[in-house]
Protein backbone atom coordinates (compact mmCIF):
# COMPACT_ATOMS: atom_id res chain seq x y z
CA UNK A 1 0.00 0.00 0.00
CA UNK A 2 2.81 2.37 0.90
CA UNK A 3 4.62 1.51 -2.33
CA UNK A 4 1.52 2.37 -4.40
CA UNK A 5 1.03 5.69 -2.58
CA UNK A 6 4.69 6.62 -3.07
CA UNK A 7 4.46 5.81 -6.77
CA UNK A 8 1.39 8.05 -7.16
CA UNK A 9 3.09 10.93 -5.37
CA UNK A 10 6.16 10.63 -7.55
CA UNK A 11 3.99 10.63 -10.69
CA UNK A 12 2.10 13.73 -9.61
CA UNK A 13 5.35 15.49 -8.78
CA UNK A 14 6.76 14.75 -12.20
CA UNK A 15 3.51 15.95 -13.84
CA UNK A 16 3.50 19.24 -11.93
CA UNK A 17 7.18 19.83 -12.62
CA UNK A 18 6.58 19.25 -16.36
CA UNK A 19 3.57 21.62 -16.35
CA UNK A 20 5.48 24.29 -14.46
CA UNK A 21 8.31 24.05 -16.92
CA UNK A 22 5.89 24.40 -19.82
CA UNK A 23 4.02 27.32 -18.30
CA UNK A 24 6.55 30.07 -18.97
CA UNK A 25 8.82 30.40 -22.01
CA UNK A 26 11.26 33.20 -22.84
CA UNK A 27 10.41 33.77 -26.49
CA UNK A 28 12.56 36.07 -28.61
CA UNK A 29 12.96 36.82 -32.28
CA UNK A 30 12.97 39.48 -34.97
CA UNK A 31 10.23 41.23 -36.97
CA UNK A 32 11.02 42.17 -40.59
CA UNK A 33 9.17 43.52 -43.62
CA UNK A 34 8.14 40.69 -45.94
CA UNK A 35 8.69 42.73 -49.13
CA UNK A 36 12.00 44.45 -48.30
CA UNK A 37 13.39 42.14 -45.57
CA UNK A 38 14.19 45.26 -43.56
CA UNK A 39 13.73 45.20 -39.80
CA UNK A 40 10.67 46.90 -38.34
CA UNK A 41 11.44 48.91 -35.19
CA UNK A 42 8.58 49.80 -32.88
CA UNK A 43 6.40 46.85 -33.88
CA UNK A 44 3.98 45.62 -31.21
CA UNK A 45 4.17 42.07 -29.85
CA UNK A 46 1.11 41.33 -27.72
CA UNK A 47 -0.05 38.19 -25.92
CA UNK A 48 -3.56 37.70 -27.26
CA UNK A 49 -6.30 38.16 -24.69
CA UNK A 50 -4.00 39.93 -22.22
CA UNK A 51 -2.41 43.35 -21.77
CA UNK A 52 1.08 41.84 -21.73
CA UNK A 53 3.27 42.93 -24.62
CA UNK A 54 6.59 44.25 -25.89
CA UNK A 55 8.00 46.51 -28.61
CA UNK A 56 10.77 45.68 -31.06
CA UNK A 57 14.00 47.66 -30.76
CA UNK A 58 15.89 49.50 -33.51
CA UNK A 59 17.00 46.15 -34.95
CA UNK A 60 13.48 44.72 -34.95
CA UNK A 61 14.32 42.33 -32.08
CA UNK A 62 11.95 41.51 -29.23
CA UNK A 63 11.81 39.35 -26.11
CA UNK A 64 8.73 38.33 -24.13
CA UNK A 65 7.66 35.85 -21.48
CA UNK A 66 4.77 33.67 -22.68
CA UNK A 67 3.10 30.39 -21.75
CA UNK A 68 2.93 27.44 -24.09
CA UNK A 69 -0.27 27.37 -26.13
CA UNK A 70 -0.79 31.15 -26.01
CA UNK A 71 -0.94 33.27 -29.15
CA UNK A 72 1.39 36.17 -29.98
CA UNK A 73 -0.07 39.02 -32.07
CA UNK A 74 2.44 40.98 -34.20
CA UNK A 75 1.34 44.35 -35.58
CA UNK A 76 2.84 47.50 -37.05
CA UNK A 77 1.54 50.63 -38.77
CA UNK A 78 1.08 49.97 -42.49
CA UNK A 79 1.36 46.19 -42.11
CA UNK A 80 -1.10 43.37 -41.74
CA UNK A 81 -1.50 41.85 -38.29
CA UNK A 82 -0.09 38.35 -37.86
CA UNK A 83 -0.82 35.77 -35.13
CA UNK A 84 1.52 32.94 -34.09
CA UNK A 85 0.67 30.17 -31.60
CA UNK A 86 3.52 29.45 -29.20
CA UNK A 87 4.37 25.74 -28.90
CA UNK A 88 7.86 24.79 -27.73
CA UNK A 89 9.95 27.10 -29.89
CA UNK A 90 11.77 29.87 -28.03
CA UNK A 91 12.80 31.76 -31.20
CA UNK A 92 10.02 33.08 -33.42
CA UNK A 93 10.91 35.31 -36.38
CA UNK A 94 8.02 37.01 -38.13
CA UNK A 95 7.66 38.61 -41.58
CA UNK A 96 4.86 41.20 -41.79
CA UNK A 97 3.24 41.94 -45.13
CA UNK A 98 2.35 45.48 -46.25
CA UNK A 99 -1.34 46.32 -45.97
CA UNK A 100 -2.22 47.82 -49.36
CA UNK A 101 -5.86 48.20 -48.35
CA UNK A 102 -5.11 51.04 -45.93
CA UNK A 103 -6.73 54.34 -46.88
CA UNK A 104 -4.23 56.70 -48.50
CA UNK A 105 -4.34 60.47 -47.93
CA UNK A 106 -6.14 61.96 -50.93
CA UNK A 107 -6.29 65.65 -51.80
CA UNK A 108 -8.31 67.57 -54.38
CA UNK A 109 -6.26 69.29 -57.08
CA UNK A 110 -7.27 71.01 -60.32
CA UNK A 111 -10.76 70.59 -61.77
CA UNK A 112 -11.89 68.44 -58.86
CA UNK A 113 -9.42 65.65 -59.61
CA UNK A 114 -8.27 63.60 -56.61
CA UNK A 115 -4.69 62.47 -56.22
CA UNK A 116 -2.69 60.69 -53.55
CA UNK A 117 -0.79 63.33 -51.63
CA UNK A 118 2.44 61.32 -51.75
CA UNK A 119 2.30 61.24 -55.57
CA UNK A 120 2.19 65.03 -55.95
CA UNK A 121 5.37 66.94 -56.64
CA UNK A 122 4.09 70.23 -55.20
CA UNK A 123 3.64 71.48 -51.64
CA UNK A 124 0.06 70.71 -50.66
CA UNK A 125 -1.70 71.20 -47.34
CA UNK A 126 -5.27 70.13 -46.59
CA UNK A 127 -7.57 71.38 -43.84
CA UNK A 128 -10.72 69.40 -43.12
CA UNK A 129 -14.04 71.20 -43.05
CA UNK A 130 -14.71 69.91 -39.54
CA UNK A 131 -11.69 71.84 -38.24
CA UNK A 132 -12.88 75.04 -39.94
CA UNK A 133 -16.42 74.68 -38.61
CA UNK A 134 -15.09 73.92 -35.13
CA UNK A 135 -13.26 77.28 -35.03
CA UNK A 136 -16.67 79.02 -35.17
CA UNK A 137 -15.34 81.85 -37.35
CA UNK A 138 -17.81 83.80 -39.41
CA UNK A 139 -15.11 84.39 -42.02
CA UNK A 140 -13.68 80.96 -42.82
CA UNK A 141 -10.39 82.54 -43.97
CA UNK A 142 -9.57 83.37 -40.33
CA UNK A 143 -9.73 79.67 -39.48
CA UNK A 144 -6.69 78.97 -41.69
CA UNK A 145 -4.41 80.93 -39.38
CA UNK A 146 -2.15 78.58 -37.44
CA UNK A 147 -3.36 75.50 -39.33
CA UNK A 148 -1.24 75.84 -42.47
CA UNK A 149 2.52 76.35 -42.49
CA UNK A 150 3.74 79.33 -44.52
CA UNK A 151 0.38 81.10 -44.66
CA UNK A 152 -0.34 84.50 -43.11
CA UNK A 153 -3.89 85.71 -42.46
CA UNK A 154 -4.22 89.45 -41.86
CA UNK A 155 -7.41 90.71 -40.24
CA UNK A 156 -8.39 94.35 -40.64
CA UNK A 157 -10.11 94.39 -37.23
CA UNK A 158 -12.00 92.22 -34.78
CA UNK A 159 -15.38 93.76 -35.61
CA UNK A 160 -18.19 91.79 -37.28
CA UNK A 161 -17.82 91.56 -41.04
CA UNK A 162 -14.16 92.64 -41.00
CA UNK A 163 -12.13 91.67 -44.05
CA UNK A 164 -9.19 89.27 -44.03
CA UNK A 165 -6.42 88.79 -46.55
CA UNK A 166 -4.21 85.76 -47.12
CA UNK A 167 -0.55 85.75 -48.11
CA UNK A 168 1.20 82.46 -48.88
CA UNK A 169 4.97 82.28 -48.48
CA UNK A 170 5.47 86.01 -48.13
CA UNK A 171 4.85 89.07 -50.28
CA UNK A 172 5.91 88.74 -53.92
CA UNK A 173 4.69 92.09 -55.29
CA UNK A 174 4.85 95.62 -53.88
CA UNK A 175 2.30 97.11 -56.27
CA UNK A 176 0.13 94.17 -57.33
CA UNK A 177 -2.06 91.75 -55.45
CA UNK A 178 -0.50 89.06 -53.28
CA UNK A 179 -3.77 87.18 -52.78
CA UNK A 180 -3.98 83.53 -53.90
CA UNK A 181 -6.69 82.44 -56.27
CA UNK A 182 -9.79 80.81 -54.75
CA UNK A 183 -11.41 77.82 -56.44
CA UNK A 184 -14.81 76.66 -55.16
CA UNK A 185 -15.97 73.32 -56.56
CA UNK A 186 -13.77 73.84 -59.62
CA UNK A 187 -14.90 77.42 -60.31
CA UNK A 188 -12.77 80.56 -59.72
CA UNK A 189 -14.00 82.75 -56.87
CA UNK A 190 -13.13 86.45 -56.63
CA UNK A 191 -11.98 87.24 -53.09
CA UNK A 192 -11.04 90.86 -53.73
CA UNK A 193 -12.76 93.68 -51.89
CA UNK A 194 -14.63 96.50 -53.59
CA UNK A 195 -12.48 99.41 -54.71
CA UNK A 196 -13.84 102.76 -53.63
CA UNK A 197 -12.08 104.57 -56.47
CA UNK A 198 -15.35 104.58 -58.40
CA UNK A 199 -16.97 106.60 -55.61
CA UNK A 200 -14.29 109.30 -55.65
CA UNK A 201 -14.66 112.70 -57.23
CA UNK A 202 -12.83 113.63 -60.40
CA UNK A 203 -10.19 115.56 -58.47
CA UNK A 204 -9.18 112.58 -56.36
CA UNK A 205 -9.98 109.77 -58.78
CA UNK A 206 -6.29 108.80 -58.90
CA UNK A 207 -6.13 108.35 -55.13
CA UNK A 208 -6.72 104.81 -53.91
CA UNK A 209 -9.25 104.79 -51.07
CA UNK A 210 -9.76 101.05 -51.03
CA UNK A 211 -10.54 99.85 -47.51
CA UNK A 212 -9.13 103.00 -45.93
CA UNK A 213 -12.21 104.64 -44.47
CA UNK A 214 -14.72 101.83 -44.91
CA UNK A 215 -13.85 98.15 -44.52
CA UNK A 216 -15.47 96.19 -47.34
CA UNK A 217 -15.43 92.49 -46.50
CA UNK A 218 -13.57 90.03 -48.68
CA UNK A 219 -15.92 87.95 -50.80
CA UNK A 220 -14.62 84.62 -49.49
CA UNK A 221 -16.35 85.48 -46.22
CA UNK A 222 -19.66 84.75 -48.00
CA UNK A 223 -18.79 81.05 -48.03
CA UNK A 224 -20.50 79.24 -45.19
CA UNK A 225 -17.92 77.35 -43.08
CA UNK A 226 -20.55 74.71 -42.30
CA UNK A 227 -20.74 73.82 -46.02
CA UNK A 228 -17.01 73.24 -46.51
CA UNK A 229 -15.86 69.64 -46.88
CA UNK A 230 -12.15 70.38 -47.25
CA UNK A 231 -9.72 73.17 -48.12
CA UNK A 232 -6.57 72.38 -50.10
CA UNK A 233 -3.78 74.96 -50.28
CA UNK A 234 -1.36 74.79 -53.21
CA UNK A 235 1.73 76.83 -52.38
CA UNK A 236 4.12 78.66 -54.64
CA UNK A 237 4.30 78.98 -58.44
CA UNK A 238 3.62 75.27 -58.89
CA UNK A 239 -0.09 76.14 -58.76
CA UNK A 240 0.35 78.25 -61.90
CA UNK A 241 0.58 75.11 -64.00
CA UNK A 242 -2.89 74.15 -62.79
CA UNK A 243 -4.75 77.47 -62.81
CA UNK A 244 -2.65 79.90 -64.83
CA UNK A 245 -0.91 83.13 -63.95
CA UNK A 246 -3.61 84.18 -61.47
CA UNK A 247 -2.41 81.36 -59.24
CA UNK A 248 1.18 82.66 -59.11
CA UNK A 249 0.58 83.52 -55.43
CA UNK A 250 -0.85 80.08 -54.71
CA UNK A 251 -4.32 78.58 -54.79
CA UNK A 252 -6.93 77.81 -52.16
CA UNK A 253 -9.21 75.03 -53.39
CA UNK A 254 -12.50 74.63 -51.56
CA UNK A 255 -14.68 71.56 -51.86
CA UNK A 256 -18.20 71.88 -50.47
CA UNK A 257 -20.22 69.08 -48.91
CA UNK A 258 -22.45 66.75 -50.89
CA UNK A 259 -25.32 64.52 -49.89
CA UNK A 260 -24.89 60.82 -49.18
CA UNK A 261 -27.08 57.93 -50.22
CA UNK A 262 -29.49 56.72 -47.58
CA UNK A 263 -32.39 57.95 -45.52
CA UNK A 264 -32.90 61.66 -44.98
CA UNK A 265 -30.68 62.99 -42.20
CA UNK A 266 -31.30 66.29 -40.47
CA UNK A 267 -28.44 67.99 -38.63
CA UNK A 268 -28.66 71.08 -36.44
CA UNK A 269 -25.93 72.98 -34.63
CA UNK A 270 -25.64 76.32 -32.90
CA UNK A 271 -23.03 78.49 -31.28
CA UNK A 272 -23.23 81.41 -28.85
CA UNK A 273 -20.27 83.57 -27.89
CA UNK A 274 -19.57 86.67 -25.83
CA UNK A 275 -16.73 89.11 -26.53
CA UNK A 276 -15.32 91.57 -24.01
CA UNK A 277 -12.38 93.96 -24.01
CA UNK A 278 -9.86 92.88 -21.37
CA UNK A 279 -6.93 95.19 -22.08
CA UNK A 280 -7.08 98.91 -22.78
CA UNK A 281 -4.37 101.27 -24.08
CA UNK A 282 -2.32 103.17 -21.56
CA UNK A 283 -2.82 106.93 -21.86
CA UNK A 284 -0.60 109.61 -20.34
CA UNK A 285 -2.45 112.06 -18.07
CA UNK A 286 0.27 114.62 -17.47
CA UNK A 287 0.20 116.91 -20.50
CA UNK A 288 -2.79 118.47 -22.16
CA UNK A 289 -3.69 118.91 -25.80
CA UNK A 290 -1.30 121.02 -27.87
CA UNK A 291 2.24 121.37 -29.17
CA UNK A 292 5.54 122.61 -27.74
CA UNK A 293 4.02 123.28 -24.33
CA UNK A 294 1.26 125.47 -25.82
CA UNK A 295 -2.36 124.44 -25.50
CA UNK A 296 -4.06 123.92 -28.86
CA UNK A 297 -7.43 122.15 -29.01
CA UNK A 298 -7.34 121.86 -32.81
CA UNK A 299 -4.65 119.18 -32.86
CA UNK A 300 -4.54 115.62 -31.50
CA UNK A 301 -1.02 115.87 -30.08
CA UNK A 302 -0.57 115.85 -26.31
CA UNK A 303 2.49 118.02 -25.80
CA UNK A 304 0.72 121.08 -24.42
CA UNK A 305 0.72 122.59 -20.97
CA UNK A 306 0.72 120.20 -18.01
CA UNK A 307 -2.64 119.49 -16.42
CA UNK A 308 -3.34 121.33 -13.20
CA UNK A 309 -2.94 119.34 -10.02
CA UNK A 310 -6.65 119.59 -9.22
CA UNK A 311 -7.78 118.55 -12.71
CA UNK A 312 -10.44 115.85 -12.83
CA UNK A 313 -9.69 113.11 -15.37
CA UNK A 314 -12.43 111.21 -17.15
CA UNK A 315 -12.20 107.75 -18.67
CA UNK A 316 -13.37 107.89 -22.29
CA UNK A 317 -12.27 104.42 -23.30
CA UNK A 318 -13.68 101.92 -20.82
CA UNK A 319 -17.33 103.13 -20.89
CA UNK A 320 -17.26 103.34 -24.68
CA UNK A 321 -16.89 99.65 -25.44
CA UNK A 322 -19.76 97.24 -24.98
CA UNK A 323 -20.02 93.47 -24.59
CA UNK A 324 -20.22 91.82 -27.98
CA UNK A 325 -22.58 88.92 -28.54
CA UNK A 326 -22.94 86.54 -31.48
CA UNK A 327 -25.13 83.58 -32.28
CA UNK A 328 -25.12 81.13 -35.17
CA UNK A 329 -27.69 78.50 -36.13
CA UNK A 330 -27.12 75.92 -38.84
CA UNK A 331 -29.50 73.27 -40.15
CA UNK A 332 -28.94 70.84 -43.02
CA UNK A 333 -30.59 67.79 -44.51
CA UNK A 334 -29.18 65.28 -46.95
CA UNK A 335 -30.04 61.92 -48.41
CA UNK A 336 -30.81 60.22 -51.69
CA UNK A 337 -30.42 56.99 -53.59
CA UNK A 338 -27.39 55.28 -55.11
CA UNK A 339 -27.84 57.29 -58.32
CA UNK A 340 -28.90 60.68 -56.94
CA UNK A 341 -27.84 62.45 -53.73
CA UNK A 342 -28.90 65.87 -52.48
CA UNK A 343 -28.07 68.27 -49.65
CA UNK A 344 -29.77 71.46 -48.47
CA UNK A 345 -28.35 73.71 -45.75
CA UNK A 346 -29.22 77.08 -44.20
CA UNK A 347 -27.21 79.15 -41.72
CA UNK A 348 -28.18 82.28 -39.79
CA UNK A 349 -25.43 84.33 -38.16
CA UNK A 350 -25.97 87.45 -36.06
CA UNK A 351 -23.13 89.33 -34.34
CA UNK A 352 -22.82 92.54 -32.36
CA UNK A 353 -19.36 94.00 -31.97
CA UNK A 354 -17.64 95.59 -29.00
CA UNK A 355 -17.83 98.98 -30.76
CA UNK A 356 -21.35 100.45 -30.59
CA UNK A 357 -23.01 100.53 -33.98
CA UNK A 358 -21.06 97.59 -35.40
CA UNK A 359 -23.06 94.47 -36.23
CA UNK A 360 -23.51 91.78 -38.85
CA UNK A 361 -26.46 89.70 -39.95
CA UNK A 362 -25.73 86.99 -42.49
CA UNK A 363 -27.98 84.35 -44.01
CA UNK A 364 -26.64 81.51 -46.18
CA UNK A 365 -28.56 78.93 -48.18
CA UNK A 366 -26.94 76.24 -50.31
CA UNK A 367 -28.44 73.43 -52.32
CA UNK A 368 -26.42 70.72 -54.04
CA UNK A 369 -27.49 67.69 -56.01
CA UNK A 370 -25.40 65.16 -57.88
CA UNK A 371 -26.17 61.94 -59.65
CA UNK A 372 -25.79 59.68 -62.61
CA UNK A 373 -27.89 60.16 -65.73
CA UNK A 374 -26.44 57.22 -67.59
CA UNK A 375 -23.32 55.15 -67.85
CA UNK A 376 -21.51 58.00 -69.58
CA UNK A 377 -23.04 61.12 -68.01
CA UNK A 378 -22.91 62.45 -64.44
CA UNK A 379 -24.19 65.76 -63.13
CA UNK A 380 -23.24 67.91 -60.14
CA UNK A 381 -25.29 71.04 -59.47
CA UNK A 382 -24.77 73.60 -56.70
CA UNK A 383 -26.78 76.74 -55.97
CA UNK A 384 -25.88 79.17 -53.19
CA UNK A 385 -27.43 82.36 -51.86
CA UNK A 386 -25.90 84.77 -49.34
CA UNK A 387 -27.50 87.84 -47.78
CA UNK A 388 -24.94 89.76 -45.72
CA UNK A 389 -25.81 93.01 -43.95
CA UNK A 390 -23.01 94.69 -42.02
CA UNK A 391 -23.20 97.87 -39.93
CA UNK A 392 -19.71 99.34 -39.93
CA UNK A 393 -17.90 102.21 -38.32
CA UNK A 394 -15.42 104.43 -40.13
CA UNK A 395 -11.73 103.73 -39.83
CA UNK A 396 -8.65 105.90 -39.68
CA UNK A 397 -9.14 109.61 -38.87
CA UNK A 398 -12.89 109.33 -39.35
CA UNK A 399 -13.33 106.51 -36.86
CA UNK A 400 -14.53 106.68 -33.28
CA UNK A 401 -11.18 105.69 -31.75
CA UNK A 402 -9.59 109.10 -32.34
CA UNK A 403 -12.18 110.77 -30.15
CA UNK A 404 -11.51 108.31 -27.35
CA UNK A 405 -7.91 109.44 -27.11
CA UNK A 406 -8.97 112.96 -26.12
CA UNK A 407 -8.70 113.06 -22.33
CA UNK A 408 -10.70 116.12 -21.22
CA UNK A 409 -10.46 117.60 -17.77
CA UNK A 410 -12.08 120.32 -15.70
CA UNK A 411 -15.61 121.66 -15.82
CA UNK A 412 -15.83 121.47 -19.63
CA UNK A 413 -14.91 117.81 -19.74
CA UNK A 414 -17.20 115.42 -21.59
CA UNK A 415 -17.23 111.68 -22.06
CA UNK A 416 -17.21 110.93 -25.78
Amino acid sequence: MKAILLTCLLGLGMLFSHTSAAQTLAVKGQVVDASTSETIPGATVLVKGTTKGALTDSQGAYSIQVSGGQTLVFSSVGSRTKEVVVDKATVINVRLETDFQQVQEVVVTALGMKEDKKNLGVAVTEVKGAEIAQSQRSNFVDALQGRVAGISVNQSSGLPGASSSVVIRGISSLSGSNEPIYIVDGMPYNNRTFSTNSFSTASVIATSLENRSVDFSNRASDINPEDIESVTILKGPEATSLYGVEASNGAIIITTKRGKAGDIKVNYSNNFSVVQITKYPEIQRKYGQGLNGITDNTVYSYFGEPYKADSVMYDNITPFFQTGFSQKHNVSLDGGSDKTQYRLSATFNNSEGVVPGSAQTKFNVQNSIKGELSKYFDFDFTLGYTNDHVDRVLKSSGGPMIGLLVWPSGDDAEIF
